[in-house]
């Protein structure tokens, strides 16, 4: 339960942190919004559960977690964020 919660909380902050950054450069403001509560909470979880991995040495969740987080940037590049003039 553990390794599945650090890919999807991994994954997720990943994903969202790197959307939320070209949402906030291209002045969405409802897309930023969302997507940085999405990285604020996800946050929590895989910060907690890293810490804990690097405190006992549970090396499997080390590296799980991060390659979850590489997973989840690479995707975000993928998304195409449309380039119309509207802040919503």
């Amino acid at each position: 339960m553990t390794i599945i919660l650090v890919i999807i909380s991994q994954f997720l902050f990943s994903f969202c942190r790197l959307l939320n950054i070209r949402y906030t450069a291209k002045d969405k403001i409802l897309p930023s919004i969302l997507t940085s509560f999405i990285v604020k909470l996800s946050w929590l979880v895989s910060a907690a559960i890293g810490i804990k991995s690097v405190y006992e040495y549970d090396y499997v969740v080390i590296i799980i977690y991060i390659l979850s987080g590489l997973i989840g940037e690479w995707i975000s590049f993928k998304i195409k964020i449309n380039e119309s003039n509207s802040k919503f």
